[in-house]
């Protein structure tokens, strides 16, 4: 499910010194040039911000047309995706003792390497893990799904045919969350709305002026969510599994409640659609959005 070429690995070297972004080159055994990488994301924490340079063991390879054969179809520049990148140092979030280099690659798919901690060398600092958020579950998930589908596709299956191993869970949910996304067009939770949004009580005892930052909504039926608070959910890792919103709802009847984006991200209408954001949404408080709801809160602070 995988390409590995650790075998025929001579060296590499690859850079996170621009967060959000992974560039370097490899050098293998059965390519005459260096391939060169440049992906979206960042290395697991242990090595975040930093350089890693790295030995493998194919100098004098003892079967050279074995590494021509496996390595002819690999492209030499490599664009994607980071998968998995860490040294295997403390906190150590994914694993620990050597280096795992996993990448999601448009042109060759997945692409996984395993050295040895005497391999790889860390150059720099990396910036302190107490400063930055471990790698998100959900969205090596997505980048799991979006490889499945490719595959899929590739192989004539349909994505609902396919089936995952490892976290099955994850994976099938990523799956419905970007099949949804790409027919709503638009993520739920962009990053500046996450950014926004003020933590779960903040707004507490507000009331009536409490402000709702976004709008879901399902295009097919009649419910809405005003959102005014929200955070991730982590798991004992500290790792996000979930974001959890509070929010005035509109369903059956209007009132404030708890809703998850795992919830919002996979659920449908009773016509198929998905829910969506309100792009045109501008933040509002709640005796606006229903003043039905605050009339007596908003009597008791008239003058007498």
């Amino acid at each position: 499910m995988a390409w590995r070429p650790t075998q025929y690995l001579v060296e590499g070297e690859l850079s996170n010194e621009t967060l959000g972004r992974v560039t370097g080159w490899m050098q293998f055994a059965g390519m005459q040039n260096k391939m060169t990488l440049d992906l979206e994301g960042d290395f697991h924490r242990d090595i975040r911000g930093a350089k890693i340079r790295f030995q493998g063991d194919a100098y004098d390879s003892d079967a050279p047309e074995d590494a021509e054969r496996y390595m002819k179809s690999f492209a030499e520049p490599q664009t994607g995706k980071v998968g998995d990148m860490t040294a295997g140092l403390p906190p150590a979030d994914y694993v620990s003792g050597f280096c795992y280099l996993e990448w999601y690659s448009k042109e060759n798919g997945r692409v996984v390497l395993e050295l040895e901690p005497d391999q790889v060398e860390v150059i720099g600092t990396p910036i302190p893990a107490c400063e930055s958020d471990p790698v998100s579950r959900k969205d090596q998930a997505e980048n799991m799904a979006d490889f499945l589908s490719g595959l899929a596709e590739a192989c004539g299956v349909s994505n609902e045919q396919v089936i995952a191993i490892g976290d099955t869970e994850s994976v099938e949910r990523a799956k419905k969350i970007r099949a949804n996304d790409k027919i709503r067009g638009m993520k739920l939770l962009p990053k500046d709305i996450r950014e926004q949004l003020p933590a779960l009580y903040a707004q507490e005892g507000k009331g009536a002026k409490a402000i709702a930052y976004c709008k879901f909504f399902t295009p097919d039926s009649g419910w809405s969510w005003w959102i005014t608070e929200g955070q991730p959910v982590l798991d004992e890792q500290g790792r996000e599994i979930d974001f959890e919103f509070f929010a005035l709802v509109q369903g059956q009847e209007r009132e404030m409640g708890y809703v998850y984006l795992s919830e919002l991200e996979t659920t449908r209408g009773p016509l198929g659609l998905p829910i969506e954001r309100d792009l045109y949404w501008r933040p509002q408080t709640l005796a606006e959005i229903a003043p039905e709801m605050f009339a007596s809160e908003q009597e008791d602070r008239r003058p007498a």
